[in-house]
């Protein structure tokens, strides 16, 4: 795209103090999420995927090699960053997990009050569109997964908010992947555009393209560079408005994705995790122009969070629920943790843990627990006092609604 080309030199060459308003905040925000996206599968971090225009964000920007999803699933992984939490389905006793319901798949059960209604992203938790109105912007929200759609709460904070192939009560629209693909999103984004009330906004557009791949009888790598034109069409829609300058550009992903690889156990299919291996947690992450000193450190989901917000110089809490550099996954079967080159599963039915030495061992293949008993000790208790912070108490049984199911299902998670 010649325009496109023309505004590689123009708006991203900005650094961010040059930018904006006088505070030196951005004008605008604009994060685009690719659902199920690997880290390994774009051309920031990998040759033989032509993704051009990541490519090019990456040249104008950062590229930051050490992020990873809070989960390995949307639902938990958005909530991380949307509120800057860390989710869990903790219960206390690491032998039995929280049920995995719509009022509980945001992992964020622990913090809500008693009545929530239907909503599972707690109501007092405060969101990224919340916090960035408060800055001023005007807020903007493209989804097409409909585990985000209303009544979730993801919406929260959002003036505009465009549900992308149909919403409650439409299965018919949600089983059909074209009617939520990433041309469908950008025509969302125009139209929201045409009413914003100002130039100075926060868009966030989440693409399904790449989790749909299967669903539209196409390769992976077919869907990632497809989803790259998508992304290249959104940057020129931006560009011939003018609304490019002055703005800082995110690329990000929610998960990756698992192609069969084989590791030291079984684990699930695609993004289920349980353990969660490196493929499902390493996720892509490019911002352009330049916002952070040190793009190399331990970066996830609830960091970039807080990182959103101070570019957007909204004064935020230091204290998270993880220290940082470690990262824990609160799975069903499973609880996943990692800290460094060092990586622990431990699964919650006999509660056996393995370690990995992720330094020389990046296929997750050997247990060392045994070669290095101090360390897989200090993961143990760890995750023991995880698993009591991060708990939700007192909570029942429950199943999951027939609109929940209905949306899983038409996503591929139910048979």
């Amino acid at each position: 795209m010649k325009r496109f080309a023309a505004w590689q030199g123009a708006a991203l060459a900005l650094c961010l103090s040059a930018c904006g308003t006088p505070s030196g905040t951005p004008e605008r925000i604009v994060l685009v999420v690719v659902d199920t996206l690997r880290a390994d599968h774009l051309s920031p971090y990998a040759a033989h995927v032509a993704t051009p225009h990541a490519a090019a964000l990456a040249e104008r920007g950062q590229v930051f090699p050490n992020a990873f999803a809070s989960f390995h699933q949307t639902t938990m992984s958005m909530a991380s960053l949307f509120t800057g939490r860390t989710p869990s389905l903790e219960t206390g006793a690491r032998e039995r997990a929280l049920d995995w319901t719509g009022g509980t798949w945001c992992g964020l059960r622990r913090l809500a009050a008693d009545a929530q209604g239907s909503a599972c992203l707690p109501v007092d938790v405060p969101t990224l569109a919340e916090g960035l109105r408060s800055a001023g912007y005007w807020t903007a929200g493209i989804a097409t997964n409909a585990l985000l759609f209303r009544p979730a709460g993801y919406d929260r904070g959002f003036e505009r908010w465009i549900e992308v192939g149909g919403g409650r009560g439409s299965g018919f629209a949600l089983s059909d992947p074209l009617l939520r693909s990433g041309n469908r999103a950008n025509e969302a984004v125009a139209r929201a555009l045409s009413e914003r009330p100002q130039d100075r906004f926060f868009l966030y557009v989440h693409y399904m393209d790449v989790h749909d791949f299967a669903m539209r009888g196409i390769g992976y790598r077919e869907a990632v560079e497809a989803t790259d034109r998508t992304f290249g069409a959104l940057l020129e829609l931006l560009h011939e408005q003018g609304l490019l300058e002055g703005a800082v550009v995110v690329l990000a992903s929610d998960h990756g994705e698992r192609f069969e690889e084989l590791h030291l156990v079984e684990g699930k299919e695609n993004h289920k995790g349980n353990p969660s291996f490196e493929e499902v947690l390493h996720v892509p992450l490019v911002i352009a122009p330049p916002v952070v000193d040190d793009p190399e450190r331990p970066l996830r989901g609830d960091d970039l969070y807080r990182l959103l917000l101070r570019v957007a110089g909204v004064e935020v809490p230091d204290r998270t629920d993880l220290e940082p550099g470690e990262l824990f996954v609160s799975e069903l079967r499973w609880q996943t943790y990692r800290r460094g080159r060092w990586k622990s599963y431990r699964e919650r039915a006999g509660g056996a843990l393995r370690l990995v030495d992720l330094g020389l061992d990046p296929g997750e293949r050997r247990d060392v627990a045994d070669a290095h008993p101090e360390v897989a000790g200090a993961h143990a208790r760890r995750m023991d006092a995880l698993t009591g912070a991060l708990a939700t108490r007192g909570a029942g049984a429950s199943r999951l609604s027939e609109e929940d199911e209905r949306r899983l299902r038409a996503l591929g998670y139910l048979d």
